[in-house]
């Protein structure tokens, strides 16, 4: 599916990931999958303020 193919979404976010990006993700095991979710959270939750991450948090379950 293209980018520009893409209904745009009133809430919540989207983006687009090409078939490269899915064949290397899908390359990593499943603990390494996991791994690397954990550590884009941790990342995020650190160096985000709490507002911005209540913020955020709203925004990804389609609130705002």
């Amino acid at each position: 599916m293209k980018a520009d193919n893409m209904a745009i979404k009133k809430n919540g976010y989207s983006y687009y990931v090409s078939d490269e990006q899915v064949r290397e993700f899908q390359k990593l095991s499943v603990e390494e999958r996991f791994r690397w979710l954990e550590e884009a959270q941790e990342f995020l939750f650190k160096t985000l303020p709490p507002e911005q991450w209540e913020i955020m948090q709203k925004f990804r379950r389609g609130e705002i």
